[in-house]
């Protein structure tokens, strides 16, 4: 290959190192992580702080609600027991009775909505839980096919930066200069000539410069700068 041809081929075998740089980073994000099993996690603890977070409302109502049939219990024995003769006390006696059974019929139904709360989401933790097994499971199972592609990959790449250095060394010094200098404005510097167009950008290349691209000469494209090689 002369010079041109090198330093295209170079520029190729490059973007192939980049490409496969890009497919073992994402495979190795899919080994490090699973999003769905972390989505699912999530949910899985909020739903378990929502539920413990009912059970403790719930415990503080049945203790208020203990006390408030103790104190109930006590104004009727109280209430039944004829002690108390005076017409006024007896009506205060019974209307506090009246305010004590409403405050525990009140407690209750809130409790059994609590109770409601807590089955409800003590059913979606078992469903996210098994969700969140079968997705671990998934991945278990998926892991040993991903690593054998990222061993593949990772082969495969050696073998593309080897090749691309290789043919880097074999590049002439003007051209190697060359590609530097426009290299540090565009990420490939490099691009074909075809049918008197510049394929990078689209740009017709001069009569003069198709015939120095065809003696192997270096020639930059008067519009975008890059080297060109004639297809």
């Amino acid at each position: 290959m002369n010079a041109p041809e090198l330093a295209l081929h170079h520029q190729r075998l490059d973007q192939r190192a980049n490409a496969l740089r890009g497919q073992i980073a994402r495979l190795q994000a899919e080994l490090a992580q699973d999003p769905v099993a972390e989505r699912l996690d999530q949910e899985h603890a909020t739903v378990e702080a929502a539920r413990r977070d009912v059970d403790h409302r719930l415990r503080q109502s049945e203790h208020d609600t203990d006390d408030r049939r103790s104190r109930l219990r006590g104004r009727e024995r109280e209430l039944m027991s004829g002690r108390i003769r005076n017409p006024t006390e007896l009506m205060k006696l019974n209307r506090e009775v009246e305010h004590l059974r409403g405050a525990v019929a009140e407690a209750e139904d809130a409790q059994l909505a609590l109770m409601e709360t807590q089955e409800t989401l003590q059913a979606e933790q078992d469903r996210l839980a098994g969700e969140l097994a079968v997705a671990r499971e998934r991945t278990a199972a998926a892991a040993p096919g991903l690593r054998e592609r990222l061993d593949r990959l990772e082969t495969e790449l050696a073998a593309a930066e080897a090749e691309r250095d290789a043919t880097w060394e074999q590049v002439p010094a003007d051209w190697q200069a060359a590609h530097r200098r426009v290299r540090s404005r565009v990420p490939d510097p490099v691009a074909q000539a075809i049918h008197g167009l510049c394929q990078a950008c689209r740009v017709t290349v001069t009569s003069s410069g198709m015939q120095a691209l065809r003696r192997g000469a270096l020639v930059h494209c008067e519009n975008c700068g890059r080297l060109l090689v004639v297809a």
